[in-house]
């Protein structure tokens, strides 16, 4: 997989979670994920469709990270993972995917977004729609642990 389509996606979380909810991530060393079940509470998945190249986003928080968040970022406080905080885990996700797109649209690569799909439960799955290797990015911050899913490939309808 080609970096340059895993680290506008990066930047754009660190960006969106340092403005919008006051906190710093670090990264993580990036590697290849080799199953899908989801390694936090909560995630936002979004599909990315383009003339040049398809694939999905995924973005997995810890209960810890995104109550910390969702605190932060509305001032209300939440004892576990519920609808208004998955609600905000697809905000998330479409504010990264929009920073991550103007990036990719300065490189001449153009994403059509959908809307995300929101999971949870603990060991839930993440069915990336298409078929390649997807890169896990795990971040750390002082809210909590997160992940960061990136895949790349032909879509799952398609040979």
């Amino acid at each position: 997989m080609n970096v340059n389509y895993v680290n506008p996606f990066l930047g754009a979380l660190v960006d969106v979670l340092a403005t919008m909810a006051q906190t710093k991530a670090h990264r993580g060393p990036l590697s290849l994920k080799q199953d899908e079940i989801a390694l936090g509470a909560v995630t936002g998945l979004i599909d990315l469709k383009g003339a040049k190249a398809t694939g999905s986003l995924a973005i997995t928080f810890s209960e810890s990270a995104i109550l910390a968040i969702f605190q932060r970022m509305l001032g209300e406080t939440r004892e576990a993972v519920d609808d208004e905080v998955a609600d905000l885990v697809g905000e998330l996700t479409n504010m990264v995917t929009g920073g991550a797109r103007r990036v990719f649209a300065e490189k001449g690569l153009d994403f059509a977004m959908a809307t995300p799909v929101l999971l949870k439960g603990a060991g839930h799955a993440i069915h990336h729609p298409v078929h390649g290797a997807t890169m896990l990015v795990p971040f750390h911050s002082d809210a909590g642990d997160f992940y960061v899913e990136v895949c790349f490939g032909k879509s799952r309808g398609s040979g």
